[in-house]
């Protein structure tokens, strides 16, 4: 190439560079082609220097295939146009051409306004300018800028969003997870998944839903809060799962889905729905005891008016009685209606007793004989009236004496076999048999109570042991009664370690069998217990006769401090009977003012009733039990009330009484107390 002889001289050379646009002067002549200036702008927006760009176009012979800032095939073109513009010099051509700059890669296209000026003998003056280059390039800059933000902004979502989120190809293999997903795992980094899909991994018990899933997604499908199990450490957690399909185009390369651990929401989802069911059942049994107490309130107002206006309709008949006879047969018949009254009472506090968790057993060393034998003292008269035959069995006895709370053994037997002789008619039969068996140093005693009455329907039978519950019978027929004995009696016996089971056929008749624990006792262990006495006092002999000898209670004078006037006069007419002399204090403090004031044994005992006005039995007893006087210390006391519950009698005895009698008295329960208390063995 020869030396350039430049068109313009040097100061408007310089000049023309100055111009504030992407520019490029040429000019043609027929062999050459000169470049008569470049201005600063285009050589910073190609970032190139002055005379790479002069040497591109003096050599037109020897084009550059490669690594040149214009691409060669842009070059011969533009070769081309130059060739035909000596016609058309007045005519502005907008072209496009490949530029790379230094720093690109590759060749982007540019536009390109070309237009010339006949200069005659020097040729043709060629202006070409790049009029979008700086905007161009300034979109550039901002588009990198946004790029680099927009995923600098995704990293930073996906590195701190808490949703786990990962991403795979079309074999539904981990291309990418989040780092949430990492910690959710436990996983150091994502190396030991990429590659890898979820049955590989092991996550799911059930990988069959998980992977029907992604195959529809694969498909184009997208799946919202999908659950399902997984399986972190060992622990299986609840997750709900979205996925959605990744398209280039209008193809589908692969899939992004994220979950979120809702173990713990789930666990509270259903433990609320166990609150609710749990409500419900509570509503529904509160439902259910409110029928049943209402029942309960309405058979109760039958059960106890019906006694009740027997003892006030057969008072005012006595009182009219103008015959002994007559009055007599009144007040036999008051004591009965008064002692069915208060079975009805007993079974009440008994129920009572047991639903508040203070029920006790009070087990001594007992003869099966002596439980049987009062039972049947019970019974009898019933059974003779109905002409009912009772009979009793006791071959398969081995163990004649047990250790047990006989008065609760005696309930149950006595309840089992009231409700055979009442559902039994006229000429029936109630078979008593009593078995033991030692075992593991217990006696498991077995009482089947078997009868030919009018049985029980199938329905019934399921409900038979719920307290209130009695099956529908003719009262005329069959009487009625409170529907708690059978409940009371079942807890009796899981209370001794057994059980009651029934079987019954209606118009065939029923079967109970009771099983007990009970105590065996050593040979050498010495008889227990007292009539009616407590505090771990030794029983009276008897004489031979069956009954106790109250001929050492007669001349004896008992304090007796009793608040009712009525109680009281009962308690002395049935003390006048075995010669007992009394003296009555309205209440406690005159009780032990009339202690302190008598002269030493003057009084054999003292009778305190617990709950009395100014001064109650209690304190009372602790009065006396502290006076100064040795004999008050260690006189006999009985405590007297009609609250027979356990934490009453613990009270008493711990306030220094020695006996407990409850009420309404019992004059042989109140004779066997006196005498055991104040001439123990």
């Amino acid at each position: 190439m020869g030396k350039q002889t430049s068109f313009f001289s040097d100061e408007t050379r310089t000049e023309m560079e100055k111009i504030p646009e992407p520019m490029l002067i040429l000019r043609l002549q027929p062999d050459k082609i000169y470049c008569e200036a470049v201005t600063d702008k285009l050589l910073e927006f190609l970032q190139i220097d002055r005379e790479r760009v002069e040497a591109f176009f003096a050599d037109e012979e020897n084009i550059p295939e490669e690594g040149g800032w214009m691409h060669p095939d842009d070059r011969r073109r533009i070769d081309h146009l130059f060739a035909g513009m000596k016609n058309f010099t007045d005519q502005k051509y907008v072209y496009r051409v490949r530029l790379r700059r230094t720093k690109d890669i590759d060749y982007r296209w540019y536009p390109a306004v070309i237009y010339g000026r006949s200069l005659g003998e020097e040729g043709i003056l060629v202006y070409c300018t790049l009029p979008e280059a700086e905007t161009i390039g300034e979109r550039r800059r901002q588009n990198a800028s946004a790029e680099k933000m927009r995923k600098l902004l995704v990293n930073k979502v996906l590195e701190t969003t808490q949703d786990c989120i990962f991403w795979k190809d079309t074999d539904r293999r981990f291309v990418g997870v989040n780092r949430a997903f990492l910690d959710f795992y436990g996983f150091p980094s994502d190396e030991v998944l990429i590659g890898k899909t979820d049955e590989e991994m092991g996550w799911h018990r059930e990988p069959e839903q998980f992977r029907r899933d992604e195959e529809r997604v694969l498909r184009g499908e997208s799946t919202l809060l999908v659950h399902g199990k997984c399986r972190i450490r060992g622990e299986e957690r609840d997750i709900l799962a979205t996925k959605a399909p990744i398209y280039d185009g209008d193809a589908i390369i692969g899939l992004v889905g994220s979950f979120i651990d809702v173990t713990e929401d789930y666990n509270q989802r259903k433990q609320i729905e166990r609150l609710g069911d749990e409500l419900k059942d509570a509503l529904q049994a509160e439902k259910k005891t409110n029928e049943n107490l209402n029942m309960f309130m309405s058979r109760m107002s039958h059960e106890m008016r019906t006694p009740m206006n027997a003892v006030i309709g057969l008072s005012s008949l006595g009182m009219k009685a103008k015959d002994v006879d007559e009055a007599v047969d009144c007040l036999h018949k008051i004591n009965m209606s008064g002692q069915y009254l208060l079975g009805i009472i007993n079974d009440v506090l008994d129920i009572g007793k047991i639903d508040s968790g203070k029920f006790r057993l009070s087990e001594k060393r007992t003869r099966l004989s002596d439980i049987n034998t009062a039972a049947d003292t019970i019974i009898r008269p019933i059974a003779d009236r109905k002409k009912v035959r009772v009979a009793y069995d006791f071959s398969g006895v081995q163990i004649p004496e047990v250790i047990c709370d006989r008065m609760r053994v005696q309930q149950i037997l006595i309840n089992l076999m009231n409700n055979a002789v009442k559902f039994t008619d006229e000429g029936g039969t109630v078979r008593v048999e009593f078995s033991d068996q030692a075992a593991n140093g217990k006696v498991k005693l077995k009482i089947v109570v078997s009868d030919n009455g009018c049985g029980m329907s199938p329905d019934f039978l399921k409900k038979i042991f719920q307290p209130f519950i009695q099956e529908n019978r003719d009262p005329s027929r069959y009487g009625s009664g409170t529907g708690l004995g059978l409940s009371i009696s079942k807890t009796l016996a899981e209370q001794m370690g057994g059980g009651i089971t029934v079987s019954s056929e209606e118009g065939v008749g029923s079967v109970f069998t009771v099983t007990l624990m009970l105590g065996l006792p050593k040979e050498d262990t010495p008889e227990k217990g007292a009539a009616g006495g407590s505090g771990g006092r030794s029983r009276v002999s008897r004489d031979g006769s069956g009954e106790y000898d109250y001929s050492v209670l007669k001349g004896k004078r008992i304090l007796l401090a009793e608040d009712n006037e009525i109680n009281r006069e009962i308690a002395l007419r049935m003390m006048s009977r075995a010669g007992i002399t009394a003296d009555c204090a309205g209440n406690g403090r005159e009780a032990v003012e009339m202690a302190e004031k008598s002269s030493p044994g003057y009084y054999a005992a003292v009778i305190l009733d617990l709950m009395m006005p100014t001064m109650g039995g209690y304190e009372a007893a602790e009065r006396i039990r502290s006076s100064k006087r040795e004999d008050l210390k260690r006189i006999p006391m009985i405590a007297m009330s009609g609250d027979i519950f356990e934490e009453s009698v613990n009270r008493a005895i711990s306030c220094g009484m020695n006996s407990f009698i409850t009420k309404p008295l019992d004059a042989e329960k109140l004779f066997a107390t006196l005498i055991e208390t104040i001439n123990p063995l």
